[in-house]
């Protein structure tokens, strides 16, 4: 079963079924934490892609990632909901399980030679501790996988990278040792949440998809506007470095060789998902 939920309120119902034999697993980006930035909304996700598609040379998933990275190292950190670190606390209180499985690489890119180390530092920053789940698994790489760059455990939170996560998710139960009766996943992406489900199903554990939504409507410091994108992506390839959108019209006001005319927000909306009505993004911790 798969159910799409926007609320946290409406999370806490659903969890209210797990017991000590469920694992509770929680996607990151867009389920944890978010960025505030206007080319991070998952609104805008089909123009980003096609950025990178129209602009990097021999496009591949590692551009696109590399990309990607120095975006999301570069950026603020936001929770996507403030109450989130509590109900991952209030499961530890109950004794259920629970782990992190993100699509986040362990391949080093230029500006993070650990991504795994920074995903766990950053969740820690605000106040998530998936260690207290698992306090004496030690972390390992799965090479089973074949991979340069395998996906790894480590401190509650597996990188899948290129491989799916359901291959991950078994792969870390068998090295946990353990079987749960039932699989509570929590991710924004259908196609993950079935191909877990798929997967449960293969091994005879109950599946309890959850797409949570509420990422989906927060929105950016600046409104949407596609060739201000455009000058910040254009930056990060040539300079590798990322124009925050705090920082965005102070450096268009002293870029004088700025290449794109400025759309109107008429021009630029129908780019826009207009099917989700907007909310105010949660505030920094």
């Amino acid at each position: 079963m798969i159910t799409v939920i926007d609320t946290l309120d409406d999370i806490e119902k659903r969890l209210k079924v797990a017991d000590g034999n469920t694992l509770v697993v929680f996607d990151c980006d867009e389920v944890l934490t978010t960025l505030s930035e206007q080319v991070w909304q998952a609104r805008n996700h089909d123009f980003f892609v096609k950025w990178c598609a129209d602009n990097i040379a021999n496009f591949s998933e590692e551009a696109l990632y590399e990309i990607a990275t120095s975006i999301l190292v570069s950026s603020k950190n936001l929770l996507v909901n403030q109450r989130m670190p509590e109900l991952v606390e209030s499961l530890r209180k109950r004794n259920i399980k629970s782990v992190v499985l993100t699509a986040l690489s362990t391949q080093p890119v230029s500006s993070i030679m650990d991504p795994m180390a920074w995903r766990i530092s950053t969740l820690e920053s605000f106040g998530y501790n998936f260690k207290m789940f698992w306090p004496s698994l030690a972390d390992k790489h799965f090479k089973e996988f074949g991979e340069e760059y395998p996906p790894a455990y480590g401190s509650g939170v597996i990188c899948c990278g290129s491989i799916p996560k359901s291959r991950c998710l078994m792969a870390f139960l068998a090295y946990a040792n353990i079987t749960p009766d039932k699989i509570i996943f929590i991710d924004d992406k259908i196609e993950n949440l079935e191909d877990v489900r798929e997967r449960c199903g293969l091994a005879k554990i109950e599946f309890l998809g959850i797409r949570y939504t509420e990422a989906h409507k927060l929105v950016s410091i600046a409104p949407f506007c596609a060739n201000k994108i455009r000058y910040q992506l254009t930056t990060l390839k040539e300079k590798s470095i990322w124009i925050p959108d705090s920082d965005l019209e102070e450096s268009l006001a002293s870029n004088s060789k700025f290449e794109y005319q400025l759309a109107t927000p008429e021009e630029e909306i129908s780019t826009l998902n207009t099917n989700e009505q907007p909310v105010s993004v949660s505030k920094l911790k």
